[in-house]
C-alpha cells in the first residue's frame, strides 16, 4: 500500500478545502494535538467535519463524515456515490471543519483547542 500525502491543515471554525483534489475512495487520517495545554483543560475538544466538492455545475457537495480526534492513524473508506461516478465526477476536493456545537458562538481562538487533520490517499 502506498499513501499519497493530499495535505494536513489545521482544523478550524471554517470550512477549508485541500489544495490537492483526489480520486481515491481509501484515505488515511492522522490527527495531532497542537495545543496539549488547551485539550488538556479548559478549552473546547472538537472532532471534524470532512466532505467532499464535486467539480459539477452546481459544486456538489457530499454528505459530512464525522471525524475523531484518534491517537493512532485510521483508515477511512469513503467512495464516490455512483450518482457521480455516472456523470464522469470521479475527482473531487476534500474540506475540513470543526464539527462542534459552539461553531459560530464562540470565538476559535480563545475557545477551542487546535488539532491538525492530515489527509492521505490509498493510490
Amino acid at each position: 500500500m502506498d499513501w499519497e500525502l493530499i495535505g494536513e491543515l489545521q482544523v478550524s471554525d471554517v470550512w477549508q478545502a485541500f489544495n490537492n483534489d483526489v480520486i481515491s475512495d481509501t484515505f488515511r487520517i492522522t490527527t495531532t494535538i497542537t495545543d496539549v495545554v488547551g485539550w488538556e483543560t479548559e478549552r473546547i475538544r472538537s472532532g471534524a467535519y470532512l466532505r467532499f466538492i464535486y467539480p459539477d455545475p452546481l459544486l456538489s457537495k457530499s454528505r459530512s463524515i464525522y471525524i475523531p480526534v484518534n491517537d493512532s492513524p485510521t483508515i477511512y473508506e469513503l467512495p464516490i456515490p455512483k450518482e457521480f461516478k455516472d456523470e464522469g465526477y470521479v475527482i473531487r476536493t476534500p474540506s475540513v471543519r470543526l464539527s462542534s456545537r459552539w461553531v459560530g458562538k464562540i470565538n476559535y481562538q480563545q475557545g477551542f483547542a487546535k488539532w491538525k487533520l492530515k489527509l492521505e490517499a490509498l493510490i
